[in-house]
């Protein structure tokens, strides 16, 4: 193929075919939710149940039984605009309550960032490079995992890789006249009218993406993130014009004017959404956040396995951009380097670290892989050819593979015949993989490598989902529930003091009248009018919930939490009330939204007969 060409509609059709085959994997294959996969279909549910577009909520009811509900849950981690999508995907089926439905969005946003990645790479290098970064992008594990993932880390790799291409089109679209509108230069040329002098249409869609940034995951994570690589290369060009055309009064004003409307809006309802915002933000700072403190090393490792099976590639594409990325200060090389290797040295700085962070940035280590490709290919072309013999291929990776299957393969979950399969497979993908870096013709060897690892992560998928997903057993258990709940016709009630990822999955799996549980004291509620209930909580809590009637198990999780005991298996008891127990209204106790995370104690429902109810709790 033309290098100097662009890609034509034949290419995007490609790339986008062969997206949603690969993404869309995930919403045809039943696959469970994850533990916090949960999050954002819970939330995007209540917000289709309740129309609240501003409160992201754990529990949001429909406005006709919100009189008789319980308190209200609010999940303010994160801004709504993953949310915002889903619903607007599940409209026209009517429900959010399916695993597929929520995970259309990130199909279609894996997709788009893949299109936008190869748009980019072809305008720098051509359509062949593009093509083939755009495909490499799709099939990096990292963002292939959480294109089929129904999370909000997808969204935001949507927003963050369209502000960097907007950056690309004002800075190597055109030259600086993308950008400017007589910005520096007026007839007066006064440094006023550099403030607030017009700018082209791409600079104020610059600063209006910008501040859509802090829309989706924590505030401000987006827009350090999308900050990071274009920073490092404007004052690494060492161009004063062009910084200039950022240094834009109104630019900044609605910028600011996107970023804080949601803070602003969920703030005035929720003051002390602060405080979970401090938490997450300086948490991960000052590393007392612990659950997620890593060393300083954490991303270079990581991102060994997170971008494979091209990590063996990527050296090479630094090496044939290492004259232009250190010579040439406003080259795409220079930017490549700075976007691939700033963001993971800046957030190897905070104590808090999470592998999800670096997905906002796996597109240009794809371009980079791309080139390495392209390069490795013109190596191994001038190599003996015994050397490079697909025979030669399956034997130096298959025989390691069978060995090492033929010693460990019995500790395979699932069917006995599963280590055969794999021991014909691993010669045969790596002779396939070997061919096809020897192909002259490039289409038949693109042809051949992404079908292989197109199989290779379907059968992966599946797989996984069978036999791997450690919250398989526990979605299983909760759809054996629901139908226990059709059959007895009893309420549901989801205890969720044990862990908010565990009340989610049990609300999105169960049907839409199920009533969450803050803790188990809320089983005295006034709310609850039926003598007997069903009530999914730890195992370990049924002497708790003995206190309140008789109780019988009915069915218990085959799962154990990793590090955990028998007693914390999700568990299906029927409960029935002793009539005693003194009832309180719940439906007016405010649930803060530390304590809707667990991150803070209570509000309990006390007894008043023998008790004083907690006095903050309904503040």
């Amino acid at each position: 193929m033309n290098s100097s060409e662009s890609l034509n509609r034949r290419d995007f059709a490609t790339l986008i075919g062969y997206c949603i085959l690969l993404f869309g994997i995930a919403i045809i294959s039943g696959r469970p939710l994850t533990l916090h996969e949960c999050v954002l279909p819970q939330t995007a549910r209540s917000m289709f149940a309740d129309g609240d577009f501003v409160i992201p909520k754990i529990n949001g009811q429909a406005p006709d039984r919100a009189p008789t509900a319980m308190p209200i849950e609010p999940w303010l981690e994160s801004p709504p605009l993953p949310q915002w999508i889903t619903v607007a995907l599940a409209t026209p089926f009517g429900r959010c309550d399916s695993e597929a439905i929520v995970r259309i969005g990130p199909t279609l946003v894996g997709t788009y960032v893949v299109l936008l990645t190869a748009w980019m790479a072809a305008l720098w290098y051509g359509r062949s490079l593009g093509l083939l970064a755009g495909l490499v992008l799709a099939t990096t594990l990292e963002f292939t995992r959480y294109g089929w993932l129904a999370e909000d880390e997808i969204y935001l790799t949507g927003i963050v890789t369209t502000v960097v291409a907007v950056f690309v089109k004002i800075e190597f679209v055109g030259g600086q006249a993308v950008g400017l509108v007589n910005a520096t230069r007026t007839r007066w040329g006064t440094v006023l009218n550099t403030l607030f002098g017009p700018r082209s249409r791409w600079v104020t869609a610059f600063f209006l993406l910008m501040g859509a940034t802090n829309l989706v995951k924590g505030l401000i994570f987006g827009t350090v993130m999308a900050s990071i690589p274009l920073a490092g290369f404007l004052v690494l060009s060492l161009q004063p014009q062009r910084i200039a055309k950022y240094v834009w009064v109104w630019g900044v004003i609605l910028f600011l004017a996107v970023m804080f409307a949601w803070p602003v809006a969920a703030y005035s309802r929720y003051p002390d959404a602060f405080d979970v915002w401090y938490f997450d933000l300086f948490g991960r700072l000052r590393g007392t956040y612990k659950e997620i403190n890593e060393p300083l090393w954490y991303y270079p490792v990581n991102l060994l396995w997170m971008l494979m099976p091209w990590t063996v590639m990527i050296p090479a594409g630094f090496y044939v951009t290492r004259t232009a990325a250190w010579r040439d200060r406003t080259s795409p090389e220079r930017f490549l380097w700075c976007w691939a290797l700033l963001v993971p040295v800046v957030f190897s700085i905070p104590g808090g670290k999470h592998h999800h962070y670096m997905l906002h940035a796996i597109a240009p280590w794809a371009i980079l892989g791309a080139l390495g490709v392209r390069q490795m290919r013109t190596w191994i072309l001038a190599w003996p050819k015994w050397i490079t013999h697909p025979a030669t291929a399956a034997a130096a990776y298959g025989i390691p593979a069978v060995i090492a299957l033929t010693v460990a393969g019995s500790k395979l979950p699932g069917p006995a015949w599963l280590p055969y399969v794999l021991m014909l497979a691993a010669p045969l993908i790596t002779a396939s993989l070997a061919w096809s870096m020897l192909d002259r013709n490039a289409w038949r060897a693109g042809a051949v490598a992404f079908t292989v690892l197109f199989g290779c992560y379907a059968g992966g998928h599946f797989y996984a989902a069978q036999h791997i997903d450690s919250n398989r057993q526990d979605v299983v258990f909760l759809k054996s529930v629901r139908q226990h709940v059709v059959k007895d016709k009893l309420p549901i009630l989801i205890d969720m003091s044990a862990n908010s990822f565990h009340g989610m999955m049990g609300l999105f799996y169960m049907p839409d009248d199920a009533v969450l549980l803050h803790n188990l004291s809320f089983l005295r509620a006034a709310e609850i009018k039926s003598p007997e209930v069903l009530v999914v909580a730890m195992a370990s809590l049924k002497d708790e919930i003995e206190s309140f009637g008789t109780v019988e198990t009915l069915e218990t999780s085959q799962r154990i939490p990793r590090a955990r005991t028998s007693r914390d298996k999700l568990t299906l008891f029927r409960l029935k009330f002793d009539q005693q127990i003194a009832r309180i209204p719940a439906h007016n106790l405010r649930v803060n939204p530390m304590q809707a995370m667990n991150r803070m104690g209570g509000p309990h429902l006390a007894d008043t007969v023998g008790q004083t109810e907690v006095s903050h709790a309904t503040k």
